[in-house]
């Protein structure tokens, strides 16, 4: 290798390492709701950077590298549900559909949306976890990563409207999830609002939790 050409390749290496180093924690908890074990979602991400390294002359605009990564990082974990096969256990989405209308039909989306305040970490990867993972992505990478639609479709490669649907469904089929398991994770009911005791079981800890709006 030439001076010139070490040159350039350490000023290659450097200008990667400045702009993937900042994203790589957010892609690891990413990586993290989708795996079966933290080291399977470190592999992920390494596996990731590899890729990334590979294409990195690709990336024209240094302002997309987010969203760039992301997509390589849903490549990467598709490739290995295709191999391990995909999640085991997911709820019938009708069966969520139907506990999500039957609790806003209730008039308690005030509850509701306290309930979702009090899940921590934890508790949504359990319940993204038992969504299917297209509507588990699109609802994960806007209401929790804050991509726009339009990154997002670039990110899972459809189209803004098919991503539009994807957030409404996924959020409706979460809902059920949160619903359906709030006793299991002590969240309270929908009368939990209107109780006239304070409960003397401890409040679970306090979260991030997707936007509900």
């Amino acid at each position: 290798m030439t001076p010139a050409s070490a040159d350039a390749f350490a000023l290659r290496q450097q200008r990667y390492e400045d702009l993937v180093r900042p994203h790589l924690d957010r892609l690891l908890g990413f990586a993290a709701r989708r795996t079966v074990s933290f080291s399977d979602a470190e592999d992920a991400v390494q596996d990731m950077c590899v890729r990334a390294w590979s294409a990195f002359d690709e990336l024209r605009d240094p302002a997309r590298v987010r969203p760039w990564l992301f997509s390589i990082l849903r490549t990467v974990l598709s490739d290995a549900f295709d191999r391990t096969g995909r999640r085991a256990r997911l709820v019938p989405m009708s069966r969520l559909e139907d506990v999500h209308e039957q609790f806003v039909s209730t008039d308690s989306d005030v509850v509701f949306a306290e309930v979702v305040a009090r899940l921590d970490e934890d508790m949504i990867r359990m319940a993204l976890d038992a969504i299917p993972e297209d509507f588990a992505s699109a609802v994960e990478l806007h209401d929790i990563e804050g991509f726009k639609y339009h990154e997002i479709a670039d990110i899972v490669g459809v189209p803004i409207g098919t991503v539009m649907s994807r957030i409404s469904r996924g959020r409706r089929l979460l809902a059920g999830v949160i619903v359906e398991r709030r006793q299991q994770w002590a969240l309270g009911s929908p009368d939990s609002g209107r109780r006239r005791e304070p409960r003397s079981e401890p409040r679970s800890g306090q979260g991030r939790a997707p936007r509900t709006s």
